[in-house]
């Protein structure tokens, strides 16, 4: 039987001296001169970030946010620097009214009546991305800030190439691109989409002068230079005039929230996955299988992962609150005793009844063992667009950042005369005021995908990253799990097909087997089959590495179309 679906892979990427994976090869191609210039991983991934954010405006941003988790391995210790978004002073839990008639959204909770919390002037919460690279880099990079903005700063000034992807994402919101008078004249074309560059060249160009310009302020002051003074202004005068919330002082206000968590243990690793309790409930499940001896393209192997992420994001999304404002059990989901429950729960001949039900994590909750919180990272005072970038260097460190502005474009709210696109995050937020994830002012939301780095003996050994929303989670678990379970090859191990499941159906990876998926069937799963394709990304961009004992690092990369990686 003929195989329609696109199996996209590239030839894995192996080096001594560094490597850099990204969404764009500018991207990996500005993280690789900084390796070459002396830097280290963490000055890599910030080059690669802001290069990021000039070639991929879709995905993200100066005005998103991310997570970035760090092995430092001369220290042999793990850090995160959780720059996501904050909620603005005036933002109240009751803030947006809630669209009944529309079903639950994507995220898990429901949607806002005008889509007032997806799109338009309060859809803007206050960005981190800036904060977090900036102190990420101060604290343990090595070059000097300009040095690592420069390829950025080139990239604005060359102009932003009109891409096939950028230019399905403009199609898709162009109804509401056309009714915004700035974002309009600087995306559109005679009001229609730009054209993308073709097989003889051809195609339009962004002009990205102004946002040349806000980096170039960024190199010479650091985060200031976005936080406060004329910046900061623009995006409060953008933002107010069109009856927003977010002002300069919420801006000012902005700190990075910078953690040692207790790391997760899996199979004689141990890891981090940048303040992820999916992930490592995920994974606690997991581990009291016997993954290796089932076989990967097992049916038990399959279902397995289904139920683990699927109870990972139902007990998150029913218990999750940020822990600096609400009480919330985070270190009873993330626990190895509350996995452990969960994984007895589990059967290997029938699927968990659906939807899957929230399991009680509060007998496994540890006060005492939240993440520590770094100096230099106080609370705030009274707070589908994703890229991935990943690095490793010789002197042991990996890094691995998610950064985004939720949707393809955010909130389409350009700021005048700073180039920058304000996310749309106020969405991942409950707009009801009695659940752990309502909103507060200065207030984080969830945010269930893993930045995951790994250590075995004190020696790095793995980091995964991704984009593509909750898929991520699926895409970077599937990664780790084929590396350390399997001991494939980090790009066999981002090409093998997923499943992913939240709780209700289950999606399948069209190239899995037929019998496979009627197995999954029949023990109860409600199967969705789905393919990749440019148009649909369907279990999210993966990017991975694993380094050797003998110091050799390897990166794979996925889809193939949409990433790249380089070493060096």
């Amino acid at each position: 039987m003929m195989n329609s679906e696109m199996t996209p892979t590239r030839t894995e990427v192996s080096g001594t001296r560094g490597i850099v994976t990204g969404g764009h090869p500018a991207e990996v191609a500005a993280g690789i001169r900084m390796i070459e210039a002396g830097g280290n991983a963490v000055d890599a991934v910030v080059a690669a970030a802001f290069t990021g954010f000039v070639v991929e405006p879709t995905s993200c941003g100066l005005g998103g946010y991310g997570h970035l988790a760090v092995f430092l391995g001369r220290e042999r210790r793990f850090v995160t620097f959780d720059h996501y978004v904050r909620a603005p002073g005036a933002a109240r839990p009751d803030m947006f009214a809630i669209d009944h008639a529309k079903p639950m959204k994507y995220y898990g909770f429901p949607y806002t009546v005008g889509m007032k919390a997806e799109q338009g002037p309060l859809a803007p919460a206050v960005p981190g991305a800036v904060a977090g690279l900036c102190d990420a880099h101060s604290q343990l990079g090595r070059l000097p800030l300009a040095a690592v903005l420069e390829p950025a700063i080139a990239e604005a000034k060359a102009g932003i190439a009109v891409t096939w992807q950028m230019q399905l994402v403009i199609s898709e919101r162009l109804a509401a691109i056309q009714a915004l008078p700035e974002t309009a004249a600087w995306l559109l074309r005679d009001n229609m989409p730009p054209k993308a560059e073709g097989q003889l060249g051809g195609g339009d160009r962004l002009d990205a002068t102004d946002l040349a310009r806000t980096l170039s302020r960024i190199a010479a002051e650091g985060a200031r230079g976005f936080y406060a003074g004329p910046t900061a202004a623009a995006i409060e005068l953008a933002c107010v005039n069109m009856g927003g919330i977010l002002t300069a002082a919420d801006l000012e206000a902005y700190r990075t929230r910078i953690l040692e968590e207790k790391p997760g243990r899996y199979r004689g690793l141990t890891y981090s996955t940048a303040f992820d309790q999916v992930t490592y409930e995920a994974l606690n499940i997991l581990g009291t299988f016997d993954l290796a001896r089932l076989g990967r393209d097992s049916v038990a192997f399959r279902h397995l992962v289904a139920e683990a992420v699927a109870c990972g994001f139902v007990d998150s999304m029913a218990h999750y609150g940020d822990p600096d404002f609400e009480k919330s059990p985070v270190d009873g989901l993330a626990s190895a005793a509350f996995g452990q429950a969960r994984a007895g729960q589990l059967r290997l001949d029938r699927a968990l009844p659906r939807p899957i039900l929230a399991a009680d994590p509060w007998p496994h909750d540890n006060a005492a063992e939240r993440p520590k919180h770094l100096p230099g990272a106080p609370a705030m005072a009274k707070l589908a667009g994703t890229s991935q970038m990943a690095a490793a260097d010789d002197e042991g460190n990996v890094v691995a950042l998610i950064t985004s502005l939720t949707s393809g474009f955010g909130s389409l709210m350009l700021v005048p005369g700073t180039g920058i696109i304000l996310n749309n995050s106020m969405q991942n937020f409950d707009p009801r005021p009695d659940q752990p994830n309502c909103i507060r002012p200065g207030k984080m939301p969830i945010f269930a995908a893993p930045a995951l780095v790994a250590e075995r003996d004190g020696r790095a050994v793995f980091a995964g990253c991704g984009s593509g929303g909750y898929r991520i989670t699926t895409g970077v678990l599937h990664a780790f799990l084929h590396t350390t379970d399997f001991g494939m090859s980090p790009q066999a191990a981002v090409d093998a097909p997923r499943v992913h499941c939240q709780g209700q159906e289950t999606f399948v990876d069209a190239r899995i087997p037929h019998d496979v998926r009627e197995g999954l069937a029949a023990l109860g799963h409600k199967i969705v089959v789905q393919g990749e394709s440019p148009g649909l990304n369907a279990f999210g961009r993966v990017n991975a590495i694993t380094v050797e004992s003998d110091g050799t690092m390897r990166a794979g990369t996925g889809p193939a179309w949409s990433t790249a990686a380089a070493a060096c």
